[in-house]
C-alpha cells in the first residue's frame, strides 16, 4: 500500500450499475478518498490495476464470475491489494474462493454509499493483519526450513568423520565465514559433498 498520511487512499470502484457507481464515488471523494479508477466490469481488471496502483480495490458486480476471482487470485500473488467485494452470491463455497482469492470483506448486498468509509477501514486493518501473519509464517518457514538443512548437515558431519554435535556446528559455521555464505547454503554444500559418499 502506498498511503501516507499525507496522501488520500487510492481506491478502485468496479460497478457494473453506473447510477450507484456515481453515487459511491461522490461518497468516496467526501470522506477523503481519491478514486483512481471506475470500472463497469472486472474485464481488463489486471491491467487497470497496474496502471492505477490503488490501495484498496471494491467491486459490486451483479454476478461476479469464477474469472473475476482468478483475477483476484493473480492480483493477491503478484501485488497483494485489500479487496472489498460486495455481492448477492451466497454459495458458501463461492465466498471461501473470493476469501481465498484474496477479498479482504466479503459483504451480502450491494455496497451502501453511506457505510464504506466503515468497511474500507476495516478491510484495510483486515489486510494488514493478514500480511503481517503471512510475513510472520514465511519467515518461520524459512527458519524451520533453514534449520532442517543445518541439522541434516550436522548429522552427516557426524556420521562421516565422527564429529560431536559441537565440533559439526563449528564446521559448517567456518565454512560459513570462510565463503561467506549463510549457515544454511554452507549446510547445502556440505550435504551436496557428503550425501555421494553415504
Amino acid at each position: 500500500m502506498t498511503t501516507s498520511s499525507l496522501s488520500p487512499v487510492r481506491v478502485m470502484l468496479v460497478d457494473d450499475l453506473p447510477e450507484r457507481a456515481a453515487i459511491v464515488d461522490s461518497h468516496l471523494v467526501a470522506a477523503g478518498y481519491e478514486v483512481v479508477s471506475r470500472l463497469p466490469t472486472a474485464s481488463g481488471l489486471l491491467f487497470q490495476i497496474e496502471q492505477h496502483r490503488p490501495d484498496i480495490i471494491l467491486i459490486d458486480l451483479q454476478s461476479p464470475g469464477r474469472d473475476v476471482l482468478e483475477s483476484l487470485s493473480v492480483i493477491n500473488a503478484h501485488n497483494p491489494t485489500p479487496i472489498v467485494m460486495f455481492s448477492e452470491e451466497e454459495d458458501p463455497s463461492f465466498i471461501e474462493e473470493a476469501v481465498d482469492a484474496g477479498v479482504s470483506a466479503y459483504l451480502m448486498g450491494s455496497v451502501d454509499a453511506n457505510r464504506v468509509k466503515p468497511v474500507i477501514d476495516v478491510a484495510i486493518a483486515q489486510f494488514k493483519s493478514f500480511q503481517s501473519l503471512r510475513k510472520a509464517l514465511n519467515s518461520t518457514r524459512d527458519r524451520l526450513e533453514s534449520l532442517s538443512v543445518i541439522d541434516k548437515a550436522k548429522s552427516l558431519l557426524i556420521k562421516q568423520h565422527k564429529f560431536t554435535e559441537e565440533e559439526a556446528h563449528q564446521q559448517l559455521r567456518s565454512l560459513s565465514m570462510d565463503t561467506n555464505q549463510s549457515m544454511q547454503q554452507a549446510a547445502q554444500s556440505v550435504i551436496s559433498i557428503l550425501a555421494k559418499n553415504n
